[in-house]
């Protein structure tokens, strides 16, 4: 009955033109094709969508060194996918994290078994700042995978202990320094570590642009000790091949 009650007040609605859905539908019929999903090829580090199929990594990927294993992505972050996902990080639309986790499981089902992935991570949030959004985005996706695929979540296993600048007016290389000292791991999860040597563990968050805060947050973790890290984010640019 409760269940029903709060259906009845809070409808599952189109992430696109925020119609409201019939039972058990995440998008309508006519929005779905707005959304670009991912497929192949793409490249095979980071993830970012190729254009040209003979090609095993992005220009990006040949010029830097990721510290994280593998990264995969959702959806192409173009068109209607933008303000998708500017409603769910700024316009409190957290429901939407149910679709994205749906949408997701289909592009990680068999790759976390193949990376042999534990337990699910999200990107933090500087504290106050989350505070003031009433949430952190990366965090309600981050535990909705992880209880779609029964996996471990540890939401404040990486803390943010710095307010950095927003990401986007910097260079790749800026990026990289203002996200310098900006992260730290919990302490609290030192024995888990230290008992654990072949930990594994998927980062998850909104979306992978120059990718310097997947990276950042990556060295923190295998300084830690955590053997493999590997990324997902909802969102990824065209890569530049």
């Amino acid at each position: 009955m409760l269940g029903r009650v709060i259906e009845w007040m809070y409808p599952t609605v189109c992430p696109v033109c925020q119609k409201v859905l019939g039972k058990g539908k995440i998008i309508c019929d006519t929005c779905k094709d707005e959304l670009h999903i991912i497929n192949e090829p793409r490249c095979a580090k980071c993830g970012k969508p190729l254009t040209d199929s003979g090609k095993t990594y992005c220009n990006d990927c040949k010029k830097m060194k990721h510290y994280y294993d593998r990264a995969r992505s959702v959806f192409e972050y173009t068109g209607e996918m933008k303000l998708v996902l500017y409603r769910f990080k700024y316009g409190n639309s957290r429901g939407y994290g149910k679709f994205f986790a749906k949408v997701a499981k289909d592009v990680l089902e068999n790759k976390l078994k193949e990376w042999n992935v534990q337990a699910i991570i999200p990107v933090p949030m500087y504290k106050d700042k989350e505070i003031k959004r009433g949430y952190n985005q990366a965090e309600l996706l981050s535990r909705r995978i992880a209880l779609i695929f029964n996996l471990s979540h540890y939401p404040d296993m990486l803390i943010r202990s710095v307010d950095t600048l927003p990401q986007k007016q910097f260079t790749p290389q800026a990026r990289l320094n203002n996200l310098k000292k900006a992260f730290r791991f919990n302490s609290r999860y030192d024995n888990l570590v230290q008992t654990n040597s072949s930990l594994s563990v998927l980062l998850v968050d909104d979306i992978y642009t120059s990718g310097a805060t997947m990276e950042a947050c990556t060295r923190i973790l295998l300084s830690a000790g955590i053997p493999n890290v590997f990324v997902l984010s909802i969102c990824i640019g065209m890569a530049r091949d």
